[in-house]
């Protein structure tokens, strides 16, 4: 129980609506990493369980940018939280998005908020079954069905 994940993909001006998603993440070739960034308030990830409280990573999605084209939608593995004292990492903003409309069910649950600012994370640390991202920054399609 060191590591609690969660799964960031809707966000609070697009809902699931995966085209839409404002997060980016952009390859540096000159560090080997991408770059994460939710510029405006739209792009918080907003509603996933488990990230306000407890969550110390996430699998995140966002627009895959390697030399300045956008290849469209991918997940990254972010850790959020330190795991000595749990306080998030430079460039996160997390937490609990409070209560809830309706008749109090949904309050129990562990719904968060989510934002970047220029968090890097290394290259590997991109989902790469779809797609890759070499070294050199270029993207790269599997021929995975």
């Amino acid at each position: 129980m060191q590591i609690i994940g969660c799964y960031a993909q809707t966000e609070l001006g697009h809902g699931s609506n995966v085209q839409g998603l404002e997060t980016t993440a952009t390859f540096d070739p000159k560090t080997d990493e991408f770059v994460l960034n939710s510029p405006p308030l739209t792009s918080s990830k907003w509603w996933p369980g488990g990230l306000g409280k407890a969550a110390t990573h996430t699998v995140a999605f966002a627009s895959l940018i390697t030399d300045g084209k956008d290849h469209g939608v991918n997940g990254f593995i972010v850790q959020l939280r330190n795991l000595d004292d749990h306080l998030p990492l430079p460039g996160i903003t997390v937490g609990d998005i409070g209560m809830k409309f309706g008749n109090g069910a949904y309050n129990s649950m562990d719904n968060g908020v989510l934002r970047f600012d220029n968090v890097r994370i290394p290259r590997d640390q991109m989902l790469m079954r779809v797609a890759q991202v070499t070294r050199e920054g270029k993207y790269v399609q599997s021929n995975v069905p």
